[in-house]
């Protein structure tokens, strides 16, 4: 099984994170947004003390703030936003993470020109995925945007993995809860493109990022439908800042034994 642990609640704390990464040798998320990754990509520093010495497997979420894909009518962003993509996809590579998380989208923008927005990121996300395979990371998109800034539907984001064989999904469980998408359905479609879950919860309005448990995802038809793949996702637990270590490395060990007990590898 693979079991990550986004690094969302410690981006404000660098002092935390230290503490955390030394209770917790698993699979670690790390978050390219806060004080120390202010920089373009291309003058991050490969030489962070907290990455250097983690020694488990490495996921890379790119930035998100500012960024935007899908700008048909600003071309200049989306192109601006594609190499900001390419220089943490080169990054990524560089500290050996196995995969790297794009949003297609600037989630809180909404869509006027659906089908515009729509092409404008696949030309780049197709681009994307190509560098990703020849660098070896895995090119992963994600749900995002609630209501009228969602750039996809359910059946949309099912086919742009049919359309761009060169990505995989990653399926946001808290941000198909806002939007009211039939997750199980979802994950059943998805199938072997289904490369890996944010674990988080909300209460439906809001983006919340709370422990699994703590708002009104329906978990159990979810846990059903993930036994049932025959390749699995790698499982990434993303809580909200500031939530604490113990919280987080109690859900990570309830987890492995969940999949333990139901026979998930």
């Amino acid at each position: 099984m693979s079991i990550y642990i986004n690094l969302l609640p410690y981006m404000k704390d660098e002092a935390q994170l230290n503490a955390f990464l030394e209770q917790w040798q698993g699979g670690v998320e790390w978050v390219t947004e806060g004080v120390q990754w202010a920089n373009h990509p291309s003058e991050w520093s490969q030489e962070i003390p907290a990455l250097a010495k983690h020694t488990g497997p490495i996921s890379v979420h790119t930035p998100i703030f500012d960024l935007n894909l899908a700008s048909p009518r600003y071309r200049t962003l989306s192109q601006y936003s594609y190499e900001v993509y390419q220089q943490a996809l080169l990054w990524s590579a560089k500290i050996g993470a196995k995969h790297a998380v794009i949003h297609p989208n600037l989630q809180s923008t909404p869509i006027y020109d659906r089908e515009g927005a729509q092409a404008c990121s696949k030309h780049y996300l197709r681009q994307l995925g190509q560098l990703g395979e020849r660098l070896g990371v895995k090119v992963m998109v994600e749900n995002v945007g609630f209501h009228d800034c969602a750039l996809f539907n359910p059946d949309e984001f099912v086919e742009l993995f049919d359309e761009i064989p060169e990505i995989d999904a990653l399926l946001d469980i808290g941000h198909a809860h806002i939007n009211n998408w039939d997750i199980p359905r979802l994950i059943e479609r998805l199938d072997s493109r289904l490369t890996a879950i944010h674990l988080h919860d909300n209460h439906g309005a809001y983006d919340e990022h709370l422990p699994m448990g703590d708002g009104t995802v329906q978990w159990e038809p979810i846990w059903e439908k993930l036994e049932r793949l025959e390749q699995e996702p790698a499982y990434i637990l993303e809580y909200q800042i500031g939530t604490r270590t113990d919280i987080v490395l109690a859900h990570a060990a309830q987890l492995e034994q969940k999949l333990r007990k139901t026979g998930n590898r």
